[in-house]
């Protein structure tokens, strides 16, 4: 995985992962109960499916990525990012009509092109890091597809595009974070991880994925795009099979990465279900929706926060709760579609809320570098 990205000049003094991954995990804790709220008749109707699933990945899923990715901003900088996130979310939470709504909903994820994905463009000298750029940029071709649906312009309203897009966003970056932090945790056990670099199954789950997305934003080749589905979950289960996840059971820290890695897999061959054996398309999204996107997001925003942090790396025990209830909403939300009840929905609702919640906690409790070197410095 290449070092993230540098989004100001000489200078720079913060991270965008500071408000941004609590922003998100808080955003996510509200929009959950909010929709099944109102899927339940207690709010007034508003919300559309596709405005959830939008609000689930270029609002709670895209905050996560701008908080990874731009790692050195000023601070004025990281004030606009966040912002313009916020305007986005409230451009649809109030209903805005299109006129005013179109732009707020576009500044954020413009300003995650130019401050993380061009940067790629530039300095990546090969396809392998080359990738992220134009997946980054894709997320702006997602919002322009929800809001022609939403405007009637194309029939639907481009999902999942926006879901398959944080997919393979995990799929790439997964893959590259969780082999390098395994080989780690592994080498401290004494044993080496030899599979660590798996550039043909990559290639093959990219590829995969690609076909799949372009099926999705099409409307064409169902079978095709089911094919590149299925490539792409099996890419994700035969790389976490060689990354030795039975010895890190012990290392939270670790295994709820694999834990999501596997949901990830999962998801992809649910999704590739539906046009290959007619499946349910909610098993396949909520499988990358709830289990994938909740547990990865959850475990990165913890680990990176206390890396850069410089905190140990180890887990505090509500970090691991937090990952647990994360698992048991993908479980119960799972169930859910194939035996459809608003029980089922609710206690997944509640899941989700509540390990959101906690990890908001989790993040918001760390003591920043800054502020423990200036505690040290006084106690001197």
């Amino acid at each position: 995985m290449p070092t993230p990205i540098t989004g100001a000049a000489t200078g720079a003094v913060t991270s965008a992962h500071r408000p941004m991954y609590p922003a998100a995990a808080l955003y996510a804790a509200l929009a959950v109960p909010l929709w099944l709220a109102q899927v339940g008749g207690l709010l007034p109707a508003g919300w559309s499916p596709a405005v959830h699933a939008h609000e689930m990945t270029l609002g709670y899923a895209l905050a996560v990525v701008g908080g990874f990715l731009m790692t050195r901003l000023s601070r004025p900088m990281v004030a606009v990012a966040l912002l313009s996130w916020l305007a986005g979310r409230l451009a649809l939470l109030l209903g805005l009509p299109p006129l005013p709504a179109l732009p707020l909903c576009f500044a954020y994820p413009l300003l995650l092109f130019v401050v993380a994905g061009l940067p790629f463009l530039r300095t990546s000298r090969s396809g392998h890091n080359a990738v992220f750029g134009p997946l980054i940029g894709a997320f702006l071709g997602a919002e322009a597809l929800f809001w022609a649906g939403e405007l009637g312009l194309v029939p639907g309203n481009g999902q999942p595009v926006a879901l398959l897009l944080i997919a393979t966003l995990l799929l790439t970056m997964g893959g590259r974070v969780i082999p390098a932090a395994t080989a780690g945790a592994l080498r401290r056990q004494g044993v080496t991880l030899a599979h660590r670099v798996q550039p043909r199954l990559e290639a093959m789950g990219i590829a995969g994925a690609a076909l799949c997305l372009l099926s999705a934003a099409t409307g064409l080749l169902p079978l095709a795009g089911g094919a590149g589905a299925a490539m792409a979950g099996a890419s994700a289960l035969l790389r976490l099979a060689r990354w030795k996840p039975h010895l890190l059971l012990r290392r939270p820290e670790i295994a709820s990465l694999h834990l999501g890695y596997f949901c990830l897999g999962a998801g992809w061959l649910l999704t590739a279900g539906t046009p290959l054996l007619d499946l349910p398309p909610a098993a396949g999204w909520h499988m990358l929706g709830v289990g994938a996107l909740g547990i990865l997001a959850s475990a990165m925003m913890i680990r990176t926060t206390l890396q850069r942090e410089a905190e140990p790396e180890r887990f505090p025990p509500a970090a691991s709760v937090a990952v647990g209830l994360m698992a048991a909403a993908a479980v119960l939300r799972l169930t859910a579609v194939g035996w459809p009840s608003m029980t089922l929905l609710t206690a997944a609702a509640v899941f989700w809320t509540l390990g959101q919640l906690l990890t908001a906690g989790v993040l918001l409790t760390r003591p920043r570098r800054s502020r423990r070197r200036q505690d040290a410095l006084q106690e001197v």
